[in-house]
């Protein structure tokens, strides 16, 4: 990959077939009134072929209930329901029909030593340039795999951001002529059908004739597409998002498993990687952007930018002021902060900056055991009991969400090493979430004592997340020749009578 720069089963009842046993077992008394009835059975039909009268009918049914009990049975009981058979699992062809080759514990087919030494010898030969190598791959992993819509639409996105074409090619017509296909061995009816190729699809892909514009990058292709392409699709659906991350992951197993191009294993195992990790951690940056900012920060918001802190009167007030302050003295914040909080009036706290910034999860200090427990006493103490919780630190660095607009920076085009690290005190629930190397896009306060805390959460981004620059060409058409007259001296004013035409 590059980067730019059930079948249903009929049954017979078996208890039609006992309807016989169950006339001769049971007795039949009739009432003048009741009209005459059939006798069921071909037992009935040959002993009595003319019709009957009504006594003959009780005679008769008198005999067959006398003769069912010298048999062995029982009046008023049901006979016996033979038991159905089990159905018997399909072997062969049949039974493989509806495997699709994603199932969890599937395995290909083994290969002959033919097959084999011919992929190593010919088909994935290292004397093959890469893009041929991995267009013959494709193409056979295509072939070899039984994809609904919604997976080959994901697996055509995949290949697209890796620069390979998958679009459907015009005027063919192998797949449904089924004269050009007799005949044809399994290769050269998947070179017929083939869809995918590398190379001579336009400036939208990668073009092997100019390969200083690509290069192969296996793992930053699933990072854009797994952080980028797949959540723009499905947002945050957890099950669309597993299908996604497998279906990548069932690629890159088969690319390994035939040694397509072993020069790049190690970029391979890494976007594997990259393909367990991403259903776990979107789940959670999920969970993050309903959480945030936190009690914390949310107590803080409101004391010092609501200034609820100007009215202690309230209880409700009163009791965020003592959460805020004893999750500060708890915390594993600098002592000089909590030397300002103790020697200030609440009522002079003030925010003196207010800005939206983006910032990269350096590090994460969760909080100890002792300060929990600290906490908890402390409130119990004051009679605020669960108005409070201890927080632990998240370290944060200035970063930049790259989306490649013109009128944005690059993260390449600026330096934050020397950028200072700042100190936001979040729940312990909400760090766990985190991970190093995530990005938040939030608006943040300081406050006159260096207290830092989160007004509100713009944006969660996962610690994988990649832009690449051919996202932007998904819906690039090439331009066509103009047939209409460009605007002249003689005629200054025409594209605006073509605009007033084309309205009307």
């Amino acid at each position: 990959m590059a980067t730019s720069m059930s079948q249903p089963t009929g049954g017979q009842s078996d208890v039609q077939s006992d309807k016989g046993t169950t006339a001769e077992a049971d007795v039949v008394n009739l009432s003048p009134n009741t009209e005459r009835s059939e006798l069921s059975g071909d037992q009935n039909a040959t002993k009595n072929p003319l019709p009957a009268t009504q006594g003959d009918t009780d005679s008769a049914n008198v005999e067959e209930a006398d003769t069912a009990i010298d048999g062995g049975v029982q009046l008023g009981t049901e006979p016996e329901v033979k038991k159905k058979k089990k159905k018997s699992k399909k072997k062969g062809a049949a039974g493989r029909k509806n495997v699709t080759g994603f199932e969890e514990f599937y395995a290909d087919t083994p290969t002959t030593p033919a097959e084999a030494a011919k992929e190593k010898k010919e088909i994935y030969n290292a004397s093959r340039s890469f893009a041929e190598r991995i267009e013959e791959c494709i193409q056979r992993y295509r072939a070899s795999r039984r994809m609904n819509s919604e997976r080959a639409m994901l697996f055509n996105k995949y290949l697209w951001l890796g620069g390979i074409d998958s679009s459907p090619r015009q005027f063919t017509g192998f797949a449904e002529d089924r004269e050009a296909l007799e005949g044809k061995d399994p290769d050269e009816i998947r070179q017929m059908t083939a869809t995918d190729f590398v190379g001579g699809s336009g400036p939208r892909f990668y073009n092997p004739l100019e390969p200083e514009h690509w290069f192969v990058d296996f793992e930053g292709i699933v990072k854009c597409f797994l952080s980028r392409v797949v959540p723009t699709i499905y947002m945050y659906d957890e099950a669309a998002i597993l299908q996604a991350s497998n279906l990548v992951k069932n690629f890159l197993n088969y690319v390994l498993m035939h040694d397509v191009c072993p020069e790049y294993t190690f970029d391979i195992m890494a976007a594997r990687r990259i393909c367990d990790a991403a259903p776990f951690e979107l789940r959670m940056v999920h969970e993050l952007i309903i959480s945030l900012p936190g009690v914390f920060n949310t107590i803080a918001h409101s004391l010092f930018s609501d200034r609820q802190v100007d009215k202690l009167d309230v209880p409700d007030h009163y009791d965020k002021l003592i959460a805020f302050r004893v999750t500060v003295f708890s915390s594993a914040l600098d002592q000089k902060f909590k030397r300002q909080l103790i020697d200030s009036d609440p009522t002079t706290i003030h925010v003196i900056d207010t800005k939206e910034e983006t910032y990269e999860v350096v590090d994460i200090i969760m909080p100890r055991q002792q300060d929990i427990q600290m906490v908890t006493e402390k409130l119990e103490e004051t009679g605020h009991s669960g108005k409070g919780k201890p927080a632990g630190i998240l370290v944060l660095k200035p970063s930049i969400i790259d989306f490649g607009f013109n009128n944005l920076p690059r993260p390449d085009q600026v330096d934050f090493s020397s950028a200072e690290l700042e100190d936001y005190l979040l729940e312990d629930e909400l760090l766990d979430k985190f991970d190093k190397g995530m990005k938040i896009r939030a608006i943040v306060c300081e406050l006159n004592i260096g207290i830092r805390f989160i007004k509100a959460v713009k944006d969660v981004r996962v610690s994988f997340d990649l832009f690449l620059p051919q996202i932007l060409m998904e819906n690039w058409k090439d331009p066509g020749p103009a047939t209409r007259p460009p605007p002249s001296a003689s005629n200054p004013n025409l594209d605006e009578k073509v605009m007033t035409d084309d309205d009307d």
